[in-house]
C-alpha cells in the first residue's frame, strides 16, 4: 500500500487533512489546503503552491493515480481574478516534476485534466518519490547553502535576524576590492512558491566567485549584497505567496508592515543604499521569462549579451519602468523605491519553469548577472571607438 507524506519543510498541502485516499493506490490532493481561510494566493481555489511525497514501502513497483484537486470552482468570491478562466488557470497545472528514489534529476510529467482536476498516472518505485508542482527549492536547502558560502573568498555572511518563525534571514556579501563599490542589491524568493528564484540567485553567487573575467571585473567595481530568502516562513510552510495564510506580501517596501522579515529587509536596504537593485522571481507561464522595469536604453546591450532565450522555447515579455517621478503610490515595489530613493538602476526578471532543470535556471541566473554587467562596462556606441 502506498502513502502519501506531507507536513515537510516546504510541502503543499502542509497537513493529512489536505490529503484524501481514494483507494489503495488512488489520492486526492488538495494544494489550496491551509490551516485557516487564507488570502491572495492563499486562499481556496488560487494556490500556487504544490509538494508531496509518496511512499512505497513494498518491494516491487506500484502503478499509482494521483487527482491533484485545484478547486479552481470552490473559490471565494473575493478570490483573485487574475486568470480568464478555470481552463487557464488549469493550462498551467497540467504538469508536475517528480524525483525518484537514488535519482537526484527531476523528471517532468504530464497530467489528464478535467475540470480543476490534474490527474498523474505513473509507477512508483520502492522507497520514497517525491512530487512538486516545480522544482524545489526549501528552507533547508537554503541554510546549506549560506553555511556553504561562508568563508569563501570574497565572502562574507551577515544574520539581519528571524522570521515571524524564528527562521534566519541572512545577508551574503561579495566584494573583490579593497573599498566598497557601488553596492547591488539583489533578492530572491519574496514570494514563497518561487523557487527558480532561488537557483537564479545560487547561479549568480557562484558566478561571481567563479573565474570569469567579468567576474573580476564586478568584484572590483562593485560591493554585491544577496538576500537569499527574504520569505523563510511561506517557503517553509508551503505558501503561495505570503508569509501565511494571512500573512505579507513583501514584494512592497510601502506601506511597512510590522513583520520581522519586512522590517530586516527595509533596514538592510537602508544601510546599503543600493545603486543597483535586482529582484529574482518565477511566474506560472510556459513560454515567456520577464524583464520588468529596466531602462529602456540599456535592454538593448543586455539582450544582445544575453544567449537567446529562444533555445529553451521562450521569449522574452518586457515591462517600462514606471515614472516615480510623481506622487508616491500607496503600495509600492521595493524595486521602484530603490529608484525613485536612491536612484538605483533596477530591474526584475521572472523565469519560467516549464521544460527547465535547477542547472538551467543557474545558468540563466550567471547569464543575466553577467549581460547586465556588460552592459554597465559596455561603451554606448562601440563604433564609434
Amino acid at each position: 500500500m502506498l502513502e502519501i507524506e506531507v507536513g515537510f519543510d516546504g510541502s503543499c498541502p502542509q497537513s493529512p487533512d489536505g490529503v484524501r485516499r481514494e483507494g489503495d493506490t488512488t489520492f486526492r490532493i488538495l494544494p489550496s489546503w491551509r490551516p485557516e481561510p487564507g488570502v491572495s494566493e492563499e486562499c481556496l481555489g488560487r494556490t500556487t503552491r504544490l509538494g508531496f511525497r509518496v511512499r512505497n514501502s513494498g518491494a516491487l513497483p506500484v502503478a499509482a493515480t494521483l487527482h491533484v484537486d485545484w478547486q479552481y470552482d470552490e473559490a471565494p468570491p473575493d478570490a483573485p481574478r487574475s486568470f480568464q478562466s478555470r481552463e487557464h488557470y488549469m493550462s498551467l497545472r497540467d504538469f508536475c516534476v517528480a524525483q525518484d528514489p537514488g535519482i537526484p534529476e527531476w523528471r517532468y510529467l504530464m497530467a489528464d485534466v478535467a475540470g480543476s482536476v490534474a490527474t498523474l498516472r505513473l509507477g512508483i518505485e520502492p522507497g520514497v518519490t517525491e512530487i512538486h508542482w516545480h522544482p524545489p527549492y526549501n528552507y533547508a536547502r537554503g541554510e546549506a547553502f549560506v553555511a556553504d558560502v561562508r568563508g569563501q573568498p570574497y565572502t562574507s555572511v551577515e544574520h539581519l535576524g528571524q522570521s515571524q518563525g524564528e527562521r534566519n534571514l541572512w545577508l551574503i556579501r561579495i566584494r573583490g576590492g579593497s573599498g566598497g563599490g557601488a553596492p547591488f542589491f539583489v533578492r530572491a524568493r519574496t514570494h514563497a512558491y518561487e523557487s527558480a528564484g532561488s537557483y537564479m540567485m545560487e547561479g549568480m553567487v557562484r558566478f561571481l566567485l567563479g573565474s570569469d573575467p567579468w567576474a573580476a571585473v564586478a568584484r572590483r567595481d562593485y560591493e554585491f549584497f544577496f538576500l537569499p530568502m527574504a520569505n523563510p516562513d511561506g517557503v517553509h510552510d508551503g505558501m503561495g505567496r505570503l508569509t501565511a495564510p494571512r500573512g505579507s506580501d513583501l514584494v512592497l517596501a510601502t506601506p511597512a508592515i510590522e513583520d520581522p522579515a519586512y522590517i530586516a529587509m527595509m533596514s538592510a536596504v537602508e544601510r546599503i543604499r543600493p545603486a543597483h537593485f535586482i529582484d529574482i522571481h518565477n511566474w506560472q507561464g510556459k513560454f515567456s521569462d520577464g524583464l520588468l522595469g529596466m531602462d529602456p536604453a540599456r535592454r538593448e546591450p543586455f539582450f544582445h549579451y544575453m544567449p537567446p532565450a529562444g533555445r529553451e522555447a521562450k521569449r522574452w515579455y518586457i515591462r517600462d519602468p514606471e515614472n516615480v517621478a510623481g506622487p508616491v503610490p500607496s503600495r509600492e515595489t521595493l524595486g521602484r523605491y530603490c529608484r525613485r530613493v536612491y536612484g538605483a538602476r533596477a530591474a526584475s526578471f521572472e523565469v519560467s519553469w516549464f521544460g527547465r532543470s535547477p542547472a538551467d535556471v543557474r545558468r540563466f541566473g550567471a547569464d543575466a548577472l553577467r549581460a547586465i554587467l556588460i552592459t554597465n562596462a559596455a561603451p554606448a556606441d562601440p563604433e564609434t571607438i
